[in-house]
């Protein structure tokens, strides 16, 4: 038997699902945002922050920061008396990865993604592709160097005059640092960069967090007068979904490290949202207002 508060919240969702379609979808769409960008960036006061930074990717780098002459040192023993920009590439690449441990951002800041400043690379003891491109780019500008920021949207690395460091993306460079700021490109390759990371994304980032946006989509997707039978298809789909995109394998290179899972997972996850929007029947699946 449903208890009192089920049945109002019941009665509530029936009633939103009386309003017309153009204040329903927009209410969803806005519900189910909120929801998956509280689970991406719980910690909302960094947000403001990321975001300033991603205009302008330089802002963060911190030549002068104390903690880089240790760094320096280390690498001008490795290059000794070798000059040549392979030396200097690898001996950079190789103290800060050594250096600066890799951990994912939400393990470190608690989010999906976020640009340190150098100061905060060494605070944290920790990061992941971005902040160690930081502490690169920072550190060659440091040795009289030029050196800028680049990003694929998958991973960032450090661009020079002489050439390409830490592990250089496979894509075109969706945001490249400026003169005036961050430049941003906008082609076909854009789209395959943002599936690429996407990918990758859901592959590594939290199941929990996953499984959270995968309940939200469930939920404001279903509408009241659907049958048990296709309640349950939709949520076997779309957690189908999500399970075979986590099983593509995320990959340094490519889509992922089984491609074919990723088309499956998106045409599972297409289907269950329509199984669970798409009413059958005419109004068969429309709620009865209540007396």
């Amino acid at each position: 038997m449903a208890t009192p508060r089920t049945t109002s919240w019941a009665a509530a969702w029936e009633r939103v699902h009386r309003w017309p379609r153009w204040v329903r979808w927009p209410l969803k769409t806005v519900v189910f945002a909120a929801i998956v960008a509280l689970v991406l960036y719980p910690k909302v006061w960094l947000l403001p922050t990321y975001i300033t930074r991603l205009r302008n990717l330089n802002s963060v780098l911190q030549p002068d920061y104390p903690a880089l002459a240790t760094l320096e040192r280390l690498v001008r023993a490795r290059v000794a008396d070798d000059r040549s920009w392979k030396t200097l590439r690898a001996a950079v690449e190789r103290t800060v990865y050594e250096q600066i441990p890799y951990a994912f951002d939400w393990d470190t800041w608690g989010v999906m993604d976020y640009l340190p400043t150098v100061a905060e690379v060494f605070a944290k003891g920790r990061e992941d592709c971005d902040g160690r491109a930081v502490v690169a780019a920072s550190l060659l500008r440091r040795m009289g160097y030029e050196a800028s920021l680049a990003t694929d949207l998958k991973h960032m690395w450090v661009v020079t005059p002489e050439g390409e460091l830490m592990a250089p993306g496979e894509g075109d460079k969706t945001l490249a640092a400026g003169e005036t700021g961050t430049q941003a490109r906008l082609s076909p390759e854009t789209v395959a960069n943002l599936g690429r990371a996407l990918a990758y994304g859901v592959g590594v980032f939290p199941l929990g967090r996953e499984f959270i946006i995968a309940v939200a989509l469930w939920a404001v997707a279903l509408h009241p007068g659907l049958s048990g039978r296709r309640r349950i298809l939709g949520c076997v789909l779309l957690g189908g979904a999500l399970a075979m995109l986590r099983l593509s394998g995320p990959a340094a290179h490519g889509l992922a490290e089984l491609p074919g899972f990723v088309w499956a997972g998106a045409a599972a996850g297409v289907a269950g949202w329509l199984v669970l929007v798409v009413r059958a029947g005419g109004r068969r699946c429309v709620a009865t207002p209540p007396e």
